[in-house]
């Protein structure tokens, strides 16, 4: 999925090389210029990271 199709409430798996799985919630998303600041939360906290708007990530609805 593209990052500017991404909405608050998606789910977002990050596959460790240890073998564990983090799951990370997406809290918000907004545009800025051309990037896109995506809101993540998850057992670790919140945690913000900036995207180029036709990047692609793993999620799901």
């Amino acid at each position: 999925m593209q990052i500017s199709q991404l909405k608050p409430g998606y789910t977002v798996l990050e596959h460790k090389d240890s073998g564990d799985i983090v799951h990370y919630t997406v809290v918000s998303i907004r545009q800025v210029g051309k990037m896109f600041e995506v809101t993540f939360q998850s057992v670790l906290g919140l945690a913000s990271a900036f995207y180029p708007a036709n990047g692609v990530i793993h999620a799901a609805a």
